[in-house]
């Protein structure tokens, strides 16, 4: 009886050292996309107690972000199948070849959505602002979008860049280097928010701008 127990389950729950590897990967990567989305959300909250219209253009262009986020994830999650299958194999040469697919795919997406969102931004943003909302909020909230959406063009290429790099880490199990990345990308947003949003010390008040330069910031410096 015991054999046949220990025998079905090992046949339908399986062995239990790959649920422990399997556990101390995706919990790193839990935490990263966590912290991606609080570093939004922390962008959001901190514009917010600059004024309604301030807040309204920063999370709309959140939202519009979000979707090029969320591309860039999509085209390169089928290659980082190929990469973690020629890691498994230590085929290293096969590995380059996925990162430089990679790379070619988050330079297109980027140059992409670059040349929309330069093109047809305005009618984007336009598009979330309520039919009703007065002229002058409406006015108001997308000058401060177009405002932070155009500096935050600037990260993007670093963005897509990284990602390349983060999800090659990963593929070959390192997990911990890009979860620690991002909580130093938080923290460093969080303290270049407080500074450039609301002009501590010697720094410029700049409100929605000093929200996108400090995100911009991270894009730019973070390692993964």
């Amino acid at each position: 009886c015991i054999r046949d127990s220990k025998k079905y389950k090992e046949k339908f729950i399986g062995d239990r050292e790959f649920y422990a590897n399997l556990i101390r990967l995706i919990i790193p990567m839990i935490v990263q996309q966590g912290i991606t989305s609080f570093v939004s959300l922390l962008d959001n909250v901190m514009v917010g107690r600059l004024g309604t219209e301030s807040m309204s253009g920063v999370a709309i262009v959140n939202q519009l972000l979000f979707v090029f986020n969320l591309t860039i994830f999509g085209g390169l999650a089928g290659a980082s199948i190929f990469g973690a299958q020629f890691y498994g194999r230590g085929d290293m040469e096969g590995m380059r070849h996925t990162f430089r697919f990679k790379l070619l795919v988050a330079l297109a997406i980027t140059a992409a959505a670059i040349g929309l969102f330069l093109a047809a931004g305005p009618s984007l943003i336009g598009a979330y602002i309520a039919a009703d909302t007065s002229p002058a909020d409406a006015a108001a909230t997308l000058q401060y979008a177009e405002g932070y959406l155009r500096i935050m063009l600037i990260g993007l290429v670093p963005f897509g860049l990284t990602q390349c790099y983060a999800g090659t880490l990963r593929e070959s199990g390192q997990t911990v280097l890009p979860m620690k990345a991002s909580m130093l990308a938080m923290v460093v947003n969080f303290i270049f928010n407080a500074l450039l949003i609301f002009g501590i010390g010697p720094f410029p008040r700049m409100g929605v701008a000093g929200a996108a330069i400090a995100l911009s910031l991270i894009h730019i410096s973070e390692p993964t």
